[in-house]
């Protein structure tokens, strides 16, 4: 088992109030290696709370987070920034490129955050390059580039510490459908790599991509659908199903 997230709880308080919001409530799930895994639900359910736990940017208020056998809730400070860099990969909507860098440079920030020697970053990157269609790119700056062109560098950057999950937090936003589609198609090819993925997101399109969607409501796993053999078209119909469902209160 790859992931194992038990009975996570995150209540925020605030600071001149003794009213509490509890934005995670007992959440439980395991997530096996080379799974895509899409979250969704509502705004304000709680998806974008579990996915920074997942990615050790936010602390949770009971439960544990178990990656490959070590609990990251308990990582002290001090080495989570380097813990994140080899084992996290993140996409976001907004891309966060450096215009001031060139796209090579800015696939290689990871590496050279980890101080990887220039050959090995070479190496990595004309692994990559290919598959994600980029190697015209190398030179250019990021405000030079198409959305979608960004958001196949980000992905290029995230993936070249090889990392043991990728976190994608709506990365289909920023895109019109055309590129939201390459996109999710370039996920189902990494993933079929062997590339663990999960992925927040609002649209049921999107999630009909992956091979499992979790359904949260309220702060709890309130549903979960499998993909098994269908089709595309046929698991956005299941989704659509249970997000309507979820919405209804049903």
């Amino acid at each position: 088992m790859l992931l194992e997230i038990n009975h996570l709880k995150k209540v925020f308080r605030t600071r001149f109030s003794k009213e509490a919001t509890h934005a995670l409530q007992d959440v439980d799930f395991k997530v096996e290696r080379g799974e895509f895994i899409a979250i969704m639900g509502e705004s304000g359910s709680g998806k974008t709370t579990l996915l920074n736990i997942l990615a050790a940017l936010e602390r949770p208020t009971d439960g544990t987070v178990i990656l490959n056998g070590e609990n990251i809730t308990k990582i002290k400070e001090n080495r989570l920034a380097d813990f994140r860099l080899k084992n996290l990969g993140f996409v976001f909507q907004e891309f966060n490129l450096l215009d001031t860098l060139s796209v090579k440079d800015n696939i290689f920030l990871p590496l050279v955050l980890a101080r990887k020697n220039y050959q090995e970053m070479e190496e990595r990157l004309a692994q990559i390059a290919p598959k994600l269609h980029i190697q015209d790119l190398l030179k250019k700056r990021p405000f030079e580039l198409s959305g979608g062109q960004k958001q196949r560098v980000a992905i290029a950057r995230s993936l070249i510490a090889n990392p043991q999950i990728l976190l994608a937090d709506e990365p289909t936003a920023a895109l019109d459908y055309r590129n939201s589609e390459e996109l999710l198609n370039l996920f189902e090819a990494i993933n079929a790599d062997d590339q663990t993925i999960l992925m927040v997101t609002h649209s049921a399109n999107a999630a009909s991509h992956a091979k499992r969607v979790l359904f949260i409501k309220d702060g709890r796993i309130f549903h979960q659908v499998y993909r098994g053999n269908k089709s595309n078209q046929e698991f956005n119909k299941d989704i659509s199903l249970a997000m309507s469902v979820l919405l209804g209160g049903e």
